[in-house]
């Protein structure tokens, strides 16, 4: 277990693939009318004042409690260390800066050069100073990231997008050598932020390098040998790189562009895409949609959102691109919450002694048998079943009032501690072995009810579902087992098919459980409101609250419940509310 981390800690562990107290939470741009009312700063002053600027960036972590603080959010500050602040528009309130001339447009790169005080030219000294703030102040908590922008992105503010673009394909060695030029710029700009103003880590974004613009190939053929030159130059501090649009094709190049991180912008790319493409090699950033979740959608959609990335594999939580000006604060605060732990109610243990109490029948009898089951002995459970049906007991009492109880005790005690799984097998094979017998003086008896039962796709563990199912059976329900290791449409067809009223889902390990919200998803799709019962080790009702039509069950005698309500024609809203509060 990990013990709780300083935020600077916790994103530089998260950027390099470390473990963590929880996820990181970042933003790539604060530039946000509702922080800068919160901060107290307003436009233009947060972006030309370093005090006003530093403030405004303070406020990721002040007011947002993010993990980064950034030195700016525009683009256009490393052009300017060429062009001067002259080809600079400073945009707006709700407008970040643009670039308004090319000042290389038409040059051969042989005949462009880095001016030698660059640094110095601009708007590099405001960010310089912006970061000398932010580190002096913040430095020992906070990661103070040197936002730099990237090759290919710098380079169309220099020459265009769209002559960079034709020179990658009727020129390809002058392409190379422009994007090769600005990269000594950058590397320049980044080792001054880490050497001497105090940033920890580096954040390239390079959306001209957009998965919409260039070719996988051309991705690694030309930018990647440029990053490995741009990391390497970078190596004492982590690095993320953020490429805009549709990236799935440069997924499996972007390990060897040298960055420890990579961000993602959905819907473009998706986690569980990029997860699957990149495995632990990269970090992964994301990547919560900028406008339909981040700034138009409630916090308990962020929340949703965010969790389903988390699953799906996402190291650090970060909105899919920079954020966008209207965005209410409430939400950068809920993407926040969404990471951190959920604390849960710690259920007091009972005495054993007072569980098996619980179960035991008054009858002296039926007592005798409860207590056999609990033992697991299934010949004599099967004697005495025998022997009281001859006696002019009723089946179904025998059934509900000594079998049923030793079974269900047995898996409380276990719950408790107090027995382990192989406990839990021998009582539920003597509970069985008196339940055939019952069955057959009982003859055929109307279903109370139909529950469709199987575990989740990829896992093999059905012990706890196995004996749910033979209690609710020894209750009066109609069991439709699908087995072990079910795929998702094969559970849709299995709903369709059998018509059951409660549909059920275990996971005992946690890389299965994403398989619960791929069904929800589908039944939603289908028309299917039926209530979804998961349960399992990896599940508990965090988990299920993600999703629609879930309801965590931590015990056999909880789908009984939810079977009854289901029968007495409660919504599966209405019957989450009344069992997650139980807990």
């Amino acid at each position: 277990m990990v013990g709780e981390m300083t935020p600077k800690r916790r994103h530089l562990t998260a950027l390099q693939g470390g473990k963590t107290d929880r996820p990181s939470v970042i933003v790539l741009s604060n530039f946000v009318l509702e922080l800068m009312d919160a901060t107290g700063v307003d436009w233009p002053a947060c972006q030309v004042e370093p005090e006003a600027l530093a403030k405004l960036q303070a406020g990721r972590y002040e007011v947002c409690g993010l993990d980064s603080l950034l030195c700016h959010n525009d683009l256009v500050s490393e052009t300017s260390t060429i062009g001067g602040e002259d080809i600079i528009d400073i945009g707006k309130k709700d407008r970040q800066p643009s670039v308004t001339k090319h000042v290389w447009a038409g040059k051969d790169p042989d005949d462009c050069s880095i001016p030698d005080d660059a640094l110095d030219r601009g708007r590099n000294p405001l960010l310089q100073q912006t970061l000398d703030i932010l580190s002096s102040n913040y430095g020992d908590t906070v990661s103070i990231t040197k936002m730099i922008t990237g090759p290919m992105t710098v380079a169309g503010h220099l020459w265009g997008v769209e002559p960079l673009l034709e020179m990658s394909k009727t020129n390809p060695d002058k392409f190379i050598q422009s994007i090769d030029l600005v990269t000594d710029l950058l590397i320049d700009i980044a080792r001054d932020a880490i050497d001497n103003h105090g940033a920890d880590s580096v954040y390239m974004p390079d959306p001209t390098a957009s998965g919409d613009l260039l070719s996988p190939a051309a991705f690694d053929q030309y930018l990647n040998p440029i990053y490995r030159r741009f990391t390497r130059a970078i190596k004492d501090v982590p690095s993320y790189l953020h490429i805009c649009g549709d990236t799935t094709g440069f997924l499996m190049y972007a390990p060897y562009s040298g960055f420890d991180a990579f961000s993602y912008e959905s819907p473009g790319c998706y986690t569980i895409d990029a997860k699957r493409a990149l495995g632990d090699r990269m970090a992964l950033i994301g990547s919560l949609e900028t406008v339909r979740v981040i700034m138009l959608g409630s916090p308990e959609l962020i929340e949703k959102e965010a969790l389903q990335d988390l699953r799906d594999g996402a190291d650090i939580l970060c909105p899919a691109c920079g954020t966008p000006p209207y965005t209410p604060l409430e939400n950068i605060k809920a993407l926040v919450d969404a990471a951190k732990p959920k604390e849960k109610k710690k259920k007091k243990k009972r005495p054993k002694k007072e569980i098996v109490a619980e179960f035991m029948p008054e009858d002296a009898k039926l007592r005798e048998l409860t207590e056999v089951v609990m033992d697991g002995d299934s010949a004599t459970s099967e004697k005495l079943t025998v022997s009281l049906l001859d006696e002019g007991y009723k089946p179904l009492d025998i059934v509900e009032n000594a079998l049923l109880p030793g079974a269900i005790a047995v898996a409380k005690l276990y719950d408790g501690g107090y027995v382990f799984v192989p406990e839990i097998l021998l009582s539920s094979g003597a509970m069985q072995a008196g339940i055939k017998h019952c069955k057959d003086a009982m003859g055929d008896v109307a279903k109370k009810g139909k529950i469709l039962m199987h575990v989740a796709d990829g896992d093999v563990h059905e012990i706890g579902k196995n004996i749910v199912a033979t209690i609710l059976e020894a209750k009066g329900y109609e069991v439709a087992d699908l087995g072990k290791s079910v795929p998702v449409d094969k559970v849709i067809e299995g709903i369709k098919k059998e018509k059951p009223d409660v549909v059920s889902g275990t996971s005992l390990m946690t890389s299965t459980r994403n398989a619960f919200p791929k069904i929800s998803e589908q039944m939603k799709k289908e028309g299917i409101e039926l209530p979804f019962v998961v349960a399992g080790g990896s599940v508990d009702t965090t988990f299920a609250e993600t999703m629609e039509f879930a309801i965590y069950a931590d015990g056999p005698e909880v789908g009984d419940e939810i079977i009854k309500a289901a029968k007495g024609g409660k919504g599966w809203k209405e019957i989450r509310k009344d069992v997650h509060s139980s807990y």
